[in-house]
């Protein structure tokens, strides 16, 4: 055919065309082209689609072999950019998307949403050119923050996690995913949330992807589950949905109410010390006791290290180029207490420490004679007595008008940790005192003005350093209470048709987020008289920047150990240290929830706010001005604020529902919650 019409238009080359003819080459080219069309384009189109199914499993390859040698069994979103050029041999900007990672009954499980621009492809590591399609699927993820499985082209809509969704109001996911998009883009963490008209849903990234969270006067995210109540705080990256505790099903939820308990986050224990008797007139022993307040730096952890040393610090002398202002303040005297102040103290062989992993340690004062070797005083007038003090002795602050004055007195030890003395009243008329505590301060200079502070260096029990300090080899006193709390109510419970709650439950990240403010700080304590912790920089300063990524996952991102007897499926994710799936709620997702650190900024009605103070399970400083442990938490005023760990606060729970519990009633509201369907 196309050799008669070549043959045709040589013959016509002279003579032209009739209309005929030319309506026959017009028709017979038509014919050619269709031809080409249906024969050649699909074929260029499945070539098309078949590059994108070998990037898409190359891609899936790349992401496995990553985890190999990276050694990293946790579950992550990997944007397949990363994969270019160390996994992938030839690198290519062309495409965009990401593989998710995720182990599932200790096999690994892949998914990828991946585009060329005109192409997409979602689905598992079992693709096939099906799997491909030319308009974007619903819940296409470009990146890892914007991933979430419940948008999934497959996703089930009748789980609690879509609906939550869904109650933003809109007809449509989408409508939904609008407005929550919009509402985030004006989000202002540096100020409280109250307005009705602006809670609700945020969108922000987490470790495992895009994660909702409920923000402000909420009053639709109320859950009903095991017997209790639940606010819902976010929808996780993986799709599950961390609730936190708030009072039992037939009682109100306001106060101590909305909390299982009110306790001390660290150990206060007392312990029991034998000292020789020093008075010269008997061989029996004095008993003293002292309490362990949990003094050091480790003692922010959720689990932490007991593990110390004998220390002294600062590690230099008062002088000229160290003058008072470089050694800390202890600020915590009481004017209204007497205190045994100290003419000797011997450090080496007057302290010790404890056995494995025993909260022991302490330094012992021991005078023989009261009024000789120790004298009782009141620290106001002794402090402003003339002659204990100088004004020009070399280390005074500044050289000038000093206001940081060096002590003269002889008498330059004591404890001022609560610590009980011993008085032992000898038959030669005098009288022995033996104090024992954890940290025993040398007094080396006063504060003009400010008769409750004293310049100190200290002697005591502290962690042998930065690393050791933040190592997990024991559980805190709140992490034993709550999995106590946990077996109770959740372990050994099935729902009506004997299933175990525990199948209902995810295991998720708690993050102890325990990283420094900066580096190289003064370890065991600070010359700026605190250890800071990364969450004042993120939620304490002007511009806060709350995260709910856990910026250690190995050493502070507690989740649940392969070794436990839950019967729920472990992460693989972070540190593995948890008996239960269960912890606390970060300081980052109570100031995303609306409140804010500052004794003004009083905030009665974002929904976490239930009258009385709460922990968090993040840590704030560890204060040298008083050698405590400071933790965040929740105000009964609904502040963020800080406080040391031996305060007894409230104690919400906090777990997480699997991404596939399924909805089954209720609007979501105090009066009428949600409730999850069980036995399905």
């Amino acid at each position: 055919m196309y050799k008669g019409c070549i043959n045709m238009l040589k013959k016509r080359k002279k003579k032209g065309f009739t209309l005929v003819e030319l309506l026959a080459v017009i028709v017979i080219l038509a014919v050619v082209i269709l031809i080409a069309v249906t024969a050649v384009i699909p074929r260029m189109n499945n070539a098309k689609k078949k590059a994108l199914l070998d990037e898409a499993l190359m891609y899936l390859k790349a992401a496995k072999e990553s985890i190999v040698f990276d050694g990293d069994q946790s579950p992550s979103c990997i944007n397949v950019s990363n994969l270019n050029e160390n996994y992938i041999k030839k690198s290519s900007d062309s495409y965009t998307g990401v593989v998710k990672n995720e182990y599932v009954n200790g096999e690994l499980s892949q998914t990828i949403n991946l585009t060329n621009g005109s192409l997409y492809i979602v689905g598992t590591d079992n693709l096939t050119s099906s799997d491909v399609k030319s308009t974007m699927p619903k819940g296409f993820a470009a990146s890892c923050g914007d991933y979430n499985p419940i948008l999934a082209e497959n996703a089930d809509t009748n789980t609690l996690a879509y609906k939550l969704l869904m109650s933003e109001g809109g007809s449509t996911i989408e409508a939904n995913l609008e407005t929550i998009n919009t509402r985030t883009q004006g989000v202002n963490f540096s100020a409280t949330e109250a307005n009705a008209g602006n809670s609700g849903l945020y969108k922000s990234e987490d470790d495992d992807g895009a994660s909702f969270f409920y923000r402000g006067n909420v009053s639709n995210n109320w859950v009903e589950f095991a017997g209790f109540y639940w606010r819902v705080i976010r929808i996780n990256g993986d799709g599950s949905v961390r609730m936190i505790y708030t009072g039992l099903k037939n009682s109100n939820h306001t106060g101590a109410n909305a909390a299982i308990k009110t306790s001390p986050f660290g150990d206060a224990t007392s312990y029991t010390v034998q000292t020789p008797d020093i008075s010269g007139l008997t061989s029996t022993n004095k008993t003293t006791t002292y309490t362990n307040g949990r003094f050091t730096n480790s003692n922010v952890g959720y689990m932490y290290n007991p593990a110390k040393i004998l220390s002294d610090y600062p590690k230099y002398e008062l002088s000229t180029s160290k003058n008072l202002s470089q050694f800390p303040t202890f600020t915590n005297i009481d004017n209204s207490k007497q205190y045994y102040i100290f003419k000797n103290f011997d450090f080496e062989n007057d302290c010790f420490i404890g056995n494995g992993n025993d909260e022991e340690g302490a330094c012992t004062l021991k005078c023989r004679s009261l009024g000789d070797d120790c004298i009782l005083t009141n620290w106001n007038t002794h402090a402003t007595t003339e002659g204990n003090y100088s004004t020009t002795a070399a280390g005074i602050y500044p050289t000038t008008n000093p206001t940081q004055y060096v002590y003269t007195n002889e008498y330059k030890y004591s404890c001022w940790l609560n610590a009980t003395p011993v008085t032992v009243n000898n038959s030669d008329g005098t009288t022995s005192v033996y104090i024992s505590c954890p940290v025993v301060t040398k007094i080396i200079g006063t504060v003009k003005n400010q008769t409750q502070q004293a310049k100190v260096i200290y002697y005591g029990v502290f962690s042998p350093d930065e690393a050791s300090a933040n190592m997990n080899n024991k559980d805190s006193r709140m992490k034993i209470e709550l999995e106590n709390w946990y077996e109770s109510n959740i372990y050994n419970h099935t729902d009506s048709s004997s299933k175990n709650l525990e199948e209902y439950i995810a295991d998720e990240i708690f993050c102890n987020d325990r990283t420094a403010t900066r580096a190289n700080q003064e370890f065991p304590l600070t010359r700026q008289n605190a250890y800071y912790f990364d969450t004042n920089t993120r939620v304490s300063q002007t511009n806060k920047t709350p995260t709910l990524k856990c910026l250690n996952k190995s050493r502070d991102a507690f989740a649940l150990s392969g070794a436990s007897s839950s019967l729920v499926n472990p992460k693989s994710s972070g540190n593995n240290l948890l008996k239960y799936p269960i912890g606390l709620i970060s300081v980052d997702e109570v100031n995303m929830a609306g409140a804010m650190n500052g004794s003004s900024n009083t905030n009665t009605s974002f929904y976490l706010h239930t009258g009385s103070n709460f922990w968090t399970m993040s840590p704030y400083l560890f204060n040298a001005s008083n050698a405590y442990a400071y933790l965040w938490y929740v105000s009964s005023q609904g502040i963020l604020s800080a406080y040391h760990t031996t305060s007894n606060y409230g104690v919400r729970p906090v777990i997480n529902l699997k991404a596939s519990v399924l909805y089954d009633s209720g609007s979501g509201t105090e009066a009428d919650p949600y409730t999850v369907k069980l036995s399905t």
